[in-house]
């Protein structure tokens, strides 16, 4: 993504994606951070990595030096070619501070506008490299010194990251995503989503839609910077939450505008439990989605 639901994507939740794998580098090289794998690379597999990473600080550097760097490397992102920043780009630290083991990272407005998924991956990402510095157990994270309200919670320590990680499968869900074959039509591809505690299944399934087909003949028709900035079902109904940005920028056809739309709604429809749609942006509902009326795919098909 820049996907997200709000995590980006939501939520405050940790996607079977974001099981942690730690690649294979020495640990004199440097310190551990946590990043993102591009999204290619991580399709199947993990979408959180870490990397030893060298940087610039003395032997005698402070423990606050040491998390300040920390946090700046995971903004410009790893050295590393295959990974990739957890923060968007634009985002600046504004002050790092460490009173009783806990670090306060204070990061420009850019990070208040994260949701969803993008969010979690981003605190899990700081928590993971900030905790392991010796001397911190536990990260807030702030935009301006204002907490982000779509946070799950205002602190998070190590164990929150990893007993998502390592917990155990609460179900498997089979649903169907929707691709473009080499006809220029829709087609589905089976596929299992493993759901851990704390995720939901909508959330899930976009998140791997938006990742892309596992089969090399089918094609993404969904855009690649496309954002969703939030995925929630309440009462048999899908709420959909697009960024304004992805909205201004859809393709001008509008066979190709249809194609995105039912791939989106094709896919959430193969979950038993939705039974409508609704697409929003900036928090209101909208009519359409380009030139698409979006009660095309307000209710789920018969049959």
């Amino acid at each position: 993504m820049k996907k997200t639901i709000g995590g980006l994507l939501a939520l405050s939740l940790l996607l079977t994606a974001c099981a942690i794998r730690q690649e294979t580098v020495g640990e004199e090289d440097g310190y551990l951070l946590y990043f993102l794998a591009e999204t290619d690379e991580a399709r199947g597999g993990d979408l959180i990595r870490s990397s030893y990473e060298r940087l610039d600080l003395a032997e005698d550097a402070s423990l606050e030096e040491q998390a300040t760097a920390v946090v700046e490397r995971l903004i410009a992102g790893s050295e590393t070619g295959d990974l990739r920043s957890p923060l968007p780009r634009g985002i600046t630290l504004l002050s790092l501070t460490i009173q009783d083991r806990r670090v306060t990272v204070n990061l420009s407005s850019g990070f208040a506008q994260l949701s969803g998924v993008e969010l979690t991956l981003a605190d899990y990402c700081l928590t993971l490299s900030l905790t392991a510095l010796e001397g911190i157990s536990a990260v807030a994270v702030t935009a301006q010194g204002r907490e982000v309200g779509q946070q799950p919670k205002q602190i998070f320590y190590e164990r929150d990251v990893l007993l998502s990680d390592m917990g155990d499968v609460l179900q498997t869900v089979e649903v169907t995503l929707y691709f473009l074959n080499s006809q220029g039509a829709l087609e589905g591809e089976k596929r299992t989503l493993e759901i851990y505690e704390g995720q939901t299944v909508a959330e899930n399934l976009i998140v791997a839609l938006l990742a892309g087909p596992e089969n090399r003949e089918l094609t993404k028709v969904i855009p690649d910077d496309f954002m969703i900035n939030s995925v929630r079902v309440d009462e048999g109904i899908c709420y959909v939450n697009i960024s304004a940005e992805s909205l201004a920028a859809l393709p001008e056809d509008e066979a190709t505008q249809c194609l995105i739309l039912w791939s989106l709604s094709d896919s959430l429809y193969s979950i038993e439990t939705i039974q409508g749609l609704r697409f929003l942006s900036n928090g209101e509902e909208l009519a359409y989605f380009g030139q698409v009326p979006v009660e095309t795919v307000a209710v789920r098909p018969q049959g």
